[in-house]
């Protein structure tokens, strides 16, 4: 079915309002409800109305409600689609101009079995593969919380296949180019597969920004992404991260090592000048002071320094706790724990900059979408919360000791409350020390060696978490049994309800590794003795005493087979097998999650909490001061200032030296005029155009070999069935004469 309709020219049908069920034919035919529907998107939906017929999966497995604008089911669909694919493509499905994307994004939404003969057809087709990985990533998530394990694992087959699809192509292009290459993975595909007029065209969004929502792990661990990766991470010089750190602190490193470690093959033009003459010029990274400029400025760099901080924060953290001497929190005996104040002025940094962060995203969304502002904040949180998961959790703990912290400082000593709060103040407070101290483990990530154990560790930890349920069960029936049987509480005087849960948690907690009490293994009981029972004079007493003495080694036996030998073997078998499955593609992960962390630190402000505190204060009073008239001018010049110290975004900054680069060429005037690709980004397009062709008839070239020799095999057992069927036909002759 064609898709194309002409540019600037728009078709609107309305439709009366009628009632259909999803079992009425006509519910599959109706195009719309009470909407207007643009002729591109009533081609969609058609579409999509007559995949759903024929795989009966949106409606079958619950995944969307039923829209009411819509009359049809592919309506419902068609705008799920559009939801889902907006985070990518940044605009309406209709907006797109390659009618085979959008085929190809609405047959992988339904894991068509044709998804490679539409993808050959694609103009675009190393962003349009990565699209699939996208589609088929999100679609395996969604059924697996539908507890469809076996529809998940159909669109995971899809992930994993496009995902060395667009391997396989990139493979082909760098072996071809690795100049072109890397233009390849530079290029901004808005300015490419938008109809003309959309908005969206202003976007920038890089090839391996997609390919790391899509998770596409093999793709971002081929060699031109880890290149380009590195380059952008720590440019000009060819170090590792500990030399790194010695070059960084120790400048006269360059003058005698320096121009040993250049890097030959970086080329690029990543900054203009303007000379004395008006003139724009551009400055590569063959100038040596111009490497050694962008070393310092370079996201290695940022993340030395966040490190070099982050250790400052737990050295003192630590010697907070060591000295910390207070027994109460009392409003006018602040003075007593002021190192604890500047702890948490520490932690106010944190939650500042998540505040930041979360606000920079909203502004994001309300540029491109007009949704409500709750929205836009809860969609600006959750895109923050999803790649800082860690720092989400930390900020979590942050606030809790804040509040308890409040709580217990102007709370009167009359109050209850006030004793609770003093005391969950300091359990976060050692929650947060203790996270603060794991989170040290995120250096190591630098480090294919260490970031590989990394992740084995993050990966069995939640191995971990789920058997501590199994334990758990064995440990309370036993620490219940043995309170019962020993007269633990009895024996205990005033006793409280804090009391026994400290028995419950000390009854068998030991045990679990080995260590059995004494008193345990010979059964001790509270106002009982230990000496056998007297047949000759027996007593009510005398029999329960030996019955609890006996039954508590008993206990302890069957308490310890089953923890020590039967479930500590059992998770170690688990998290051994697990530590073979991540072994096996740990590098592979590791290089993976290299561009979330270049990402990460390339949009991180350069000041460390806690002066980031004092920055985001003085900004946002230069903010107002340079409303202010006649005056406004002066602040305004500071707020330039504090910008320099601000992350930026790589495509968007490579983008506006594009624009400089055609102002230099002479190609346009003025950069503000310059919306469309340039040259180099319209060759590398062609390039993968060209090298797909090459592979799709290298495809079809073994897909005929195969072909033939399948038929050949065929004839072969042919012949070879005719022949024995001749000589039984012959056999049975003989015998017959």
């Amino acid at each position: 079915m064609n898709l194309d309709v002409p540019s600037g020219r728009r078709k609107t049908i309305k439709f009366r309002t009628r009632n259909f069920s999803i079992e009425d034919e006509r519910y599959w035919i109706q195009p719309s409800r009470c909407t207007s529907v643009d002729m591109s998107s009533r081609e969609i939906i058609n579409k999509l109305n007559e995949m759903e017929q024929e795989e009966k999966l949106f409606i079958t497995y619950d995944v969307i409600e039923i829209n009411p604008k819509f009359a049809t089911v592919g309506g419902s669909i068609f705008e799920f689609i559009n939801n889902s694919m907006r985070p990518v493509l940044k605009c309406h499905l209709s907006q797109v101009k390659d009618t085979n994307m959008l085929h190809l994004i609405a047959a992988s939404f339904f894991k068509r079995s044709d998804l490679h003969e539409i993808w050959a057809k694609c103009e675009y087709p190393i962003f349009a593969g990565l699209l699939v990985v996208y589609v088929s990533n999100k679609m395996r998530k969604l059924f697996l919380e539908q507890h469809e394990p076996v529809i998940a694992e159909a669109f995971e087959k899809i992930q994993d296949t496009f995902d060395d699809e667009c391997t396989a192509l990139l493979d082909q292009c760098f072996h071809n180019s690795e100049r072109d290459t890397r233009a390849v993975l530079d290029t901004n595909y808005h300015l490419f597969i938008h109809t003309d007029g959309c908005p969206s065209t202003a976007e920038d969004m890089e090839v391996m920004a997609l390919a790391a929502a899509a998770k596409a792990k093999n793709f971002l661990s081929h060699p031109a992404c880890q290149r380009e990766i590195d380059f952008r991470w720590q440019p000009g010089f060819k170090l590792g991260q500990m030399a790194f750190c010695l070059f960084f602190f120790f400048p006269p490193l360059f003058f005698l090592r320096g121009r040993q470690r250049i890097k030959k093959r970086e080329i690029k033009t990543m900054m203009v000048k303007m000379d004395m003459a008006g003139e724009m010029t551009s400055i590569t990274y063959s100038n040596f002071m111009i490497r050694v400029y962008n070393f310092y400025t370079s996201p290695n760099a940022k993340y030395v320094i966040h490190t070099l901080f982050r250790l400052i924060y737990v050295i003192f953290y630590a010697y907070v706790l060591m000295t910390m001497t207070r027994k109460t929190m009392v409003m006018n005996e602040l003075d007593e724990f002021l190192d604890e104040m500047a702890i948490i002025v520490w932690q106010c940094a944190y939650l500042t900059e998540m505040a930041v962060l979360v606000y920079q995203r909203v502004c994001f969304n309300s540029e491109m979408y007009s949704e409500v502002y709750t929205n836009q904040f809860f969609q600006g949180f959750y895109n923050w919360a999803e790649r800082n998961t860690a720092d989400l959790y930390r900020n979590y703990l942050v606030a809790m000791t804040m509040i308890a912290w409040s709580l217990a400082v102007i709370a009167p000593p009359t109050w209850p409350i006030r004793a609770f709060a003093i005391i969950s103040a300091d359990l976060f407070f050692y929650f947060s020390f203790v996270f603060a101290t794991l989170r040290l483990m995120k250096i190591a990530n630098v480090d294919a060696f260490f970031g590989s154990i990394v992740l084995m560790i993050k990966k069995m930890i939640p191995i971990m978490v789920k058997f501590m349920f199994v334990f758990m069960v064995f440990w309370f029936t036993y620490a219940v049994c043995h309170i019962s049987l020993a007269g633990h509480l009895k024996s205990t005087p005033n006793i409280t309800d804090v009391v026994w849960p400290w028995l419950l948690f000390s009854s068998g907690a030991f045990e679990i590794f080995g260590e059995a009490d004494e008193e345990d293994k010979l059964g001790t009981v509270s106002k009982c003795s230990s000496a056998p029972l007297n047949w000759d004079v027996i007593t009510d007493s005398s029999v329960q005493c030996w019955f609890k003495t006996s039954m508590i080694p008993v206990f302890l036996f069957c308490y310890m087979l089953v923890s020590s030998v039967l479930l500590v073997n059992l998770v170690t078998a688990l998290l051994s097998k697990k530590y073979e499955d991540i072994d096996k593609v740990s590098h592979i992960y590791w290089k993976y999650k290299l561009y979330s962390r270049l990402i990460e630190y390339e949009e991180k402000l350069w000041i460390p909490a806690p002066l980031s505190l004092v920055f985001y204060i003085l900004k946002f009073i230069f903010y107002f001061l340079s409303k202010i008239p006649f005056i406004g001018a002066i602040f305004e010049c500071f707020m330039k200032v504090l910008r320099c110290f601000e992350g930026t975004n790589y495509a968007r900054d490579r983008r506006k030296n594009r624009r400089y680069e055609a102002v230099m060429n002479g190609l346009i005037k003025n950069s503000d005029r310059w919306t469309g690709p340039t040259e180099e980004e319209k060759n590398a397009v062609q390039s993968v155009r060209d090298q797909m062709k090459i592979m799709e008839q290298d495809r079809k070239r073994k897909r005929y070999e195969t072909d033939l020799l399948r038929h050949r095999f065929e004839e072969i057992m042919s012949e070879i069935e005719h022949t024995n069927r001749f000589k039984r036909i012959r056999s049975q002759t003989f015998n017959n004469a």
